[in-house]
């Protein structure tokens, strides 16, 4: 219950509701309809054309590259640096952990002691436009979008390590 002398502060209109709370409620159910878009977007399944398959066009995509992306459907960003001798750095939330890639099966690899127990974590690569899609295999034959790039920078910019401790923080 809101006491008298607060209630007289609140901007209310003439059927007593409070128009802070309508104006939250809107922007409320706008993120919602937006995110919904997104996850729905995000759930889509790849056209199988933009699949990447072929081991030299997935060596020349990755070998010495940094990506930059967003996961699905959280958003969080995260970048990684796959090195030509299969080492990685990968950053996300201020710290950098070196791991493993490689390519098996059609599949890009990745492995990282602090992630997944050690074990490692394969995706299907798919373009998506001009950047790209990791994709994860469902146990139905569903593909699930995993992360996509929003950038791609030759070499490793930032400087990544690619061994090390656990977590370097940057």
């Amino acid at each position: 219950m809101v006491s008298p002398p607060l209630l007289g502060k609140l901007a209310m209109n003439d059927k007593g509701m409070n128009m802070r709370a309508l104006a939250s409620a809107g922007l409320i159910a706008g993120l919602a309809l937006f995110l919904s878009a997104a996850q729905a977007q995000d759930s889509e399944q790849p056209d199988p054309a933009d699949r990447i398959t072929d081991r030299g066009e997935l060596d020349r995509l990755i070998k010495d590259q940094t990506f930059y992306g967003l996961y699905s459907p959280s958003g969080k960003p995260w970048s990684e640096y796959q090195a030509s001798d299969g080492r990685t750095a990968y950053r996300e939330e201020n710290c950098t952990y070196a791991g493993h890639w490689w390519i098996e099966a059609g599949e890009v690899c990745y492995r990282y002691d602090a992630f997944n127990d050690g074990k490692p974590a394969c995706f299907a690569m798919f373009h998506r436009g001009d950047q790209l899609a990791f994709y994860l295999r469902g146990l139905s034959g569903e593909w699930y979008l995993n992360a996509y790039t929003t950038g791609r920078r030759p070499g490793n910019p930032d400087n990544m390590p690619v061994e090390g401790q656990t977590c370097v923080g940057v």
